[in-house]
């Protein structure tokens, strides 16, 4: 327990080193609007809202909008993108070891063992561990390919084997146990399916060995204007109704807000490059990665209520920039919650945020030779995104 614990301070020193250094950044502002809209709800059903420069403002939780990125990212590049973050691990081993001639049962009983050895196992019937685990395909066939190398077969047996007594199969499944711990660290090895977990990052409660810092960063996304949910009451009415039945055959409310959102994205070249994410990847794949990551994030859109409210709305702006130093947000433009005009929340937002950059820039000597800034509409997204990768440096 103390040695656990100590690690977990020493892993938490070092990202904290790891973060506060200069990074080699890859960053966006988006500006985007959305009107009658529900696009993060609390426990009650509202939308987020928080309080900033005094005023209520519409909120999206990061957390909100990294799950479509990284969705979207995965429908641009399955095959990079291909991490699966589940509680139901045991169906995913399942079906590896199926595929790899195993029996049913036997198949099924691997598969369980093999869980419980990358987290604590919950229900072994339901085929489910106590807490969420991020892994791609080809991490989980990594560990399942170190198993079956062992001489698994008898010891299986004897597990399977109705005639084995009771202290027999504990025993023979304490020895499978062992097999299955040693090959879990097999989660470690370098492929190259699991760029969303580079990117977004992994938390393993169980073996803190497995953490991957992710390399992207992300800010709520907060109204640069001050907004009031409204209350949506609406009815349906009953196809069968008779002309004696009065009233409605459904009544009820939704609330929602219109608002126009500020929000970061940001992306570490350096620490995506480094040894614990994407250093074994071609200079081409790493490039892919990279323009992949940020088409999904200037594009994807949450989608709580999508058929009713229909939120799909791209961003109105997009400031980029490429540069050496620290992680910076453009929030404040905004402390000052932007008033309602005839011109609407766009045209101003937008002024307010390239100003308070610049402001920003000057006082603090942010702008420096090489660094490159672009922006959206002015450049289509793929030449947006071209003029900030073209100069990421190789891995080599």
């Amino acid at each position: 327990m103390k040695d656990a614990k100590r690690f977990i301070k020493l892993f938490i020193f070092s990202q904290i080193i790891r973060r506060y250094k200069t990074m080699n950044l890859i960053e966006l502002h988006i500006l985007q609007s959305f009107p009658v809209s529900c696009l993060n709800r609390d426990d009650v059903g509202a939308p987020k809202t928080a309080y900033f420069g005094g005023s209520q403002r519409a909120r999206v939780s990061s957390q909100a909008w990294k799950r479509p990125i990284r969705a979207m990212a995965k429908e641009f590049a399955p095959g990079a993108f291909a991490g699966q973050r589940t509680r139901f691990i045991v169906r995913s081993l399942e079906q590896i070891y199926l595929e790899s001639k195993l029996a049913p049962l036997a198949a099924k009983e691997l598969a369980i063992i093999t869980a419980d050895s990358m987290g604590k196992l919950d229900d072994p019937e339901k085929g489910n561990v106590k807490t969420l685990l991020y892994f791609s395909p080809q991490e989980l066939e990594s560990v399942t390919s170190e198993v079956l190398d062992k001489d698994y077969e008898p010891v299986l047996q004897i597990v399977l084997d109705e005639k084995s007594t009771k202290k027999d199969k504990d025993k023979a499944k304490k020895s499978l146990k062992a097999f299955t711990d040693k090959a879990s660290k097999k989660l470690k090895a370098k492929v190259k399916d699991n760029a969303d977990i580079a990117l977004f990052g992994r938390m393993v409660a169980d073996d803190h060995s497995l953490m991957v810092e992710g390399a992207g960063l992300f800010s709520h996304a907060l109204s640069t204007h001050s907004v009031a949910n409204e209350i949506d009451f609406f009815s349906a009415v009953d196809d069968n109704n008779t002309a004696d039945d009065e009233g409605a055959g459904h009544l009820g409310t939704i609330e929602f807000n219109s608002a126009c959102y500020y929000r970061y994205v940001g992306l570490n070249i350096d620490m995506l490059k480094d040894d614990q994410h994407l250093a074994h990847y071609e200079n081409d794949e790493f490039n892919k990665i990279v323009r992949t990551f940020l088409k999904a994030a200037i594009m994807a859109v949450p989608s709580a209520r999508k058929n009713s409210m229909f939120a799909f709305n791209p961003p109105a702006y997009v400031l980029g920039f490429k540069r050496n130093g620290q992680p910076l947000s453009l929030v404040n433009a905004f402390e000052k919650p932007v008033r309602k005009s005839k011109e609407g929340y766009i045209t101003e937002s937008i002024d307010r945020m390239n100003n308070h950059w610049n402001n920003l820039a000057d006082t603090y000597c942010l702008k420096k030779q090489g660094d490159i800034q672009v922006s959206i509409p002015k450049n289509n997204i793929d030449d947006f995104i071209m003029a900030l990768i073209k100069e990421v440096p190789s891995n080599e």
